[in-house]
């Protein structure tokens, strides 16, 4: 492992009387989990999350301990729906990767993605391109082209529904999940308008359960009860 990483901390809690446990995710590394003293001086001032750091992790166990913890930039400013949706990627990143594979790609995507939500850029296209680069990360990746049963590419005027363990597949029914014109916008990253984003958006939840299990995302419920 590189001594020093680029990283951001997905999530913290309390951890003995003076630190914290720590999941983390860096760039050379991917995820880690770690115990970060509090009452460390650290150059920057106070940690926060959604804030790019420099760190080492130290031990050879699944929990590594974190030294020269630093801040390589500021926080980002993230409010209402910017703020839940950050939340939502830290979540299903702690619960859904792998231990200490590096995953760089994906790393300067969620460090873009958060940047462009601290900009206001609108968060559902955002998180379900975040979503289809987890899967593809993770080996699930979707694939929009492909009737899963003929193997034949989807056609426009044909409507599909979709199984996670099985892809997409043609159906006569009218009621089918969705149109092969959308799959199509999907194959090419429109997760903008209207219908591919609503598609985009339920298929997205149907790949991820499978992975995420029964337990409810935490991130969710708290957007929920914020509407409510």
């Amino acid at each position: 492992m590189p001594s020093l990483l680029h990283a951001f901390f997905l999530h913290t809690r309390p951890y003995r009387e003076t630190s914290l446990l720590v999941d983390v995710f860096a760039a050379e590394a991917g995820r880690l989990t770690g115990v970060f003293r509090r009452g460390r001086r650290n150059k920057g001032g106070q940690l926060q999350l959604f804030q790019p750091l420099i760190l080492e992790a130290v031990g050879v166990g699944e929990l590594k301990t974190l030294r020269q913890v630093e801040v390589a930039g500021a926080a980002l400013m993230l409010e209402g729906p910017a703020l839940f949706s950050a939340f939502y990627l830290n979540e299903v990143l702690t619960r859904l990767l792998p231990r200490e594979e590096a995953q760089t790609a994906l790393f300067l995507m969620y460090a873009d993605t958060l940047g462009r939500l601290a900009e206001h850029d609108q968060p559902a296209p955002l998180l379900r391109a975040f979503e289809c680069k987890l899967l593809e990360v993770l080996g699930y990746a979707v694939d929009f082209l492909h009737d899963s049963d003929s193997g034949e590419p989807v056609l426009a005027q044909c409507r599909y529904d979709f199984h996670p363990e099985r892809g997409f597949y043609a159906t006569g029914s009218a009621r089918a999940l969705v149109a092969g014109s959308v799959l199509l916008q999907l194959a090419e990253g429109n997760f903008h308008d209207p219908e591919p984003a609503k598609a985009a958006k339920q298929i997205n939840r149907l790949a991820l359960a499978r992975l995420l299990g029964s337990r409810p995302l935490k991130s969710r419920e708290l957007f929920l009860s914020s509407r409510s």
